[in-house]
């Protein structure tokens, strides 16, 4: 695996013969929205969006080729190839992944043929099968049902049964707790340039930054931007447009440090890997959320209200048309609430 320099340039070089099988990840996993269907339309000058339902892509188009970030899933990639083709008529180059979550980057193998796939060094430990004595996670051994300390296909249920066949990396029908553990990566390919810091691809004489910003969602979590009056910027699930961030989790110090970060960059266009397409209104607006519903809690807090009470009365009705306003709300400030009461 080769590390990435402070600029990368296209280079000739000769891909491995790759056999993926595209129908083995049918369409992205887990989330579902009101975002139906496949399409691809442009963003700002050279830069382009592809979404399959809820999840989007980005790449810049370059007589050289295209770079392209997030491969989403084998069956997305194999599709958009194919129009990448039709449309622009020359070859992804380089493929970016925000991070190495399955739902995101399995399917990149579709285009080594004449690709790069560039992914953060974390990426490449956590695609690594831990231990063969790694015992079955906590929350997952309930579903060993014979105690042998795997889980059968036939005793799989839910997420772990609908996945069964990502997690099992050596396809014997029995998830070992090193499998389990690793979780459903089996069609993520391993990157081949790996990066710690922030570098540059200099590709048809225009420039996309690959930013690392680790957070706790993903330790490998990347953003990417596409510099010369492309002016866009690219984000993975954590900073959403006109949508509740998900999780207790969201009015971390850290957290709130890290899109301040990202609010700080030169761009107009902002792309969340979900969702609608947005501007860096929308990162500004998510950071705005998440310190109002820190500083709601903390008058809470002072005034004395316990969590329940927190939790039914910081309602951030400003927010309200915000998608997954009534399921997120209560998690985000019961979040807040623990974190700012920890150690009292």
């Amino acid at each position: 695996m080769n590390r990435m320099g402070s600029v990368l340039a296209v280079v000739a070089w000769s891909a491995l013969a790759c056999t993926f099988d595209a129908s083995a990840q049918p369409g992205p996993l887990w989330q579902t929205t009101t975002y139906k269907g496949r399409e691809i339309g442009r963003l700002t000058g050279d830069v382009y969006y592809a979404r399959s339902d809820d999840y989007l892509s980005a790449f810049m188009v370059t007589p050289e080729g295209i770079v392209l970030v997030e491969p989403v899933g084998p069956e997305f990639a194999a599709w958009l190839k194919g129009e990448l083709q039709r449309r622009f008529g020359v070859p992804v180059k380089y493929v970016i992944y925000s991070h190495s979550h399955a739902d995101h980057a399995s399917g990149a193998a579709v285009f080594k043929d004449t690709a790069r796939i560039i992914g953060h060094e974390a990426l490449v430990g956590l695609l690594a099968m831990p231990a063969a004595a790694t015992p079955l996670p906590q929350n997952m051994r309930a579903q060993d049902g014979n105690g042998n300390g795997r889980i059968d296909r036939g005793e799989a249920q839910a997420q772990i049964a609908a996945l069964f066949d990502l997690y099992d990396a050596d396809g014997d029908g029995s998830l070992t707790g090193a499998e389990a553990t690793r979780g459903p990566l089996k069609l993520v390919e391993p990157p081949d340039l790996t990066y710690s810091s922030a570098v540059t691809i200099t590709l048809g004489g225009k420039r996309v930054e690959v930013i690392p910003i680790p957070t706790d969602h993903a330790p490998d979590n990347t953003i990417v931007r596409f510099v010369d009056g492309d002016n866009a910027v690219f984000a993975s699930d954590w900073i959403t447009n006109g949508r509740v961030p998900f999780g207790p989790n969201v009015t971390m110090p850290s957290e709130l440090d890290r899109i301040r970060q990202v609010v700080a960059l030169d761009f107009e266009h902002f792309i969340c890997s979900h969702g609608r397409l947005g501007t860096k209104a929308d990162a500004t607006a998510n950071l705005a959320y998440r310190e109002a519903v820190a500083a709601a809690v903390r008058e809470a807090i002072a005034a004395g209200k316990t969590l329940e009470q927190t939790r039914d009365t910081v309602l951030m009705s400003d927010y309200a048309g915000w998608e997954f306003y009534e399921q997120q709300r209560p998690q985000n400030v019961m979040g807040a609430y623990r974190l700012l009461t920890a150690g009292r």
